[in-house]
């Protein structure tokens, strides 16, 4: 399903979590108190139908997650557009590869502390394409590496004033957004 948290308190005002429901379950749940529901994957690939390419982002649940990377990758490889995955999870990422092959499949990340920037460093074992990360965690030399020495895109999230964008393209390439047009913004 496409969902944003994986506690569906404050999305739909409902206790529990997404691994609890099933999909029909969270059809049925309506999103910030509209008619919306919560829509399946396939459900937006159909409204989207080709006409954008789409950055999907797997979150997973340890011990709930199982297939969750070859599901998402059969559904994108009909995909009649452009597609990618990215994920925090690096127990998912690893799975990129042999579970949706040909899916480009992105590293999202964030901190600058030594521990997480080696840990992502070890993710670039696992053939990831991209990299999305915190426009506030910028820069550092994870990032650095991977667009100067890799040529690799990063992506900035979660972009949501004009400083964020200077930065976002003084060290990155593209911007996750939220919050106002971005063709409205000036880049330095």
């Amino acid at each position: 399903v496409i969902i944003h948290d994986g506690d569906l308190k404050r999305l739909t005002g409902q206790d529990g979590f997404v691994w609890q429901r099933t999909a029909a379950e969270l059809a049925a749940l309506r999103v910030g108190g509209t008619a919306d529901h919560v829509p399946t994957l396939q459900e937006m690939l159909h409204l989207v139908n080709g006409r954008v390419p789409l950055v999907v982002e797997l979150k997973g649940t340890p011990g709930y997650d199982e297939g969750l990377v070859a599901s998402v990758g059969k559904m994108l490889k009909r995909y009649k557009g452009k597609a990618a995955i990215m994920s925090f999870d690096h127990w998912l990422v690893r799975d990129f590869p042999k579970d949706a092959p040909g899916i480009p499949g992105g590293l999202t990340a964030y901190g600058k502390d030594v521990g997480l920037i080696e840990a992502h460093f070890a993710m670039l074992a696992h053939d990831i394409a991209f990299t999305s990360y915190a426009a506030g965690d910028l820069p550092n030399p994870f990032v650095s590496f991977v667009r100067e020495k890799l040529k690799m895109p990063v992506i900035t999230w979660t972009v949501h004033d004009q400083p964020a964008v200077d930065l976002t393209f003084r060290y990155a390439d593209q911007m996750t957004f939220e919050g106002f047009e971005p063709d409205l913004v000036k880049v330095a």
